[in-house]
């Protein structure tokens, strides 16, 4: 759909350090922003909030696959996938059930693999790859972190609850339209 964004996303912008490249590494990326929504969201619909174990889940899955992403052992991930991936999680928002702690563990951790096998990492020195894989693992943890806090204040709350279905709904519409886009051609 729009080239220039997926070829944005894997581009340092100059006069940024490594660190902070990787920092907006998961931001600049409309698919895995998506996908870290919808799991965020998930994860903030969970009564009561435990979110100890799965973001362990996800952060370790997302180290270990960055580091294997970085080594060259795994290609990067087409973009339907993580369409897919986006449109299961909002499904799942929007449905509003609560899935089996096991369940929502396993989710986390391909989740993680997921994002850190869609990260490119520039080639330079092992300083250099290594602050760049830093700053995109904190932001993918921070931001994940941020957004299940929030939206777990809708809990109790039918209008915030509403509103959340509302968003999972709006991310099974855009993860559609990207899998069509990325289908096509």
């Amino acid at each position: 759909m729009f080239p220039f964004l997926s070829a944005l996303a894997h581009v340092p912008i100059e006069g940024w350090g490594d660190f902070a490249n990787g920092l907006l590494h998961p931001l600049v990326s409309p698919a895995q922003l998506l996908v870290i929504a919808g799991l965020a969201l998930l994860l903030g619909q969970q009564v009561p909030l435990k979110v100890k174990m799965p973001m362990l889940f996800f952060g370790t899955a997302a180290a270990v696959s960055l580091v294997m992403r970085a080594a060259g052992f795994f290609p990067e991930i087409p973009p339907p996938i993580l369409a897919v991936v986006a449109l299961g999680l909002g499904a799942l928002v929007t449905l509003a059930r609560q899935p089996h702690a096991h369940v929502i563990h396993c989710l986390c951790a391909v989740v993680g693999l997921i994002l850190g096998f869609d990260s490119e990492v520039e080639t330079g020195t092992v300083f250099t790859i290594a602050q760049t894989l830093t700053g995109t693992w904190l932001c993918l943890i921070l931001l994940t972190g941020y957004v299940t806090l929030a939206s777990s204040n809708a809990a109790g709350k039918p209008i915030a609850m509403n509103a959340i279905r509302i968003l999972g709904s709006w991310i099974v519409a855009i993860a559609l339209l990207m899998l069509a886009f990325s289908l096509r051609g």
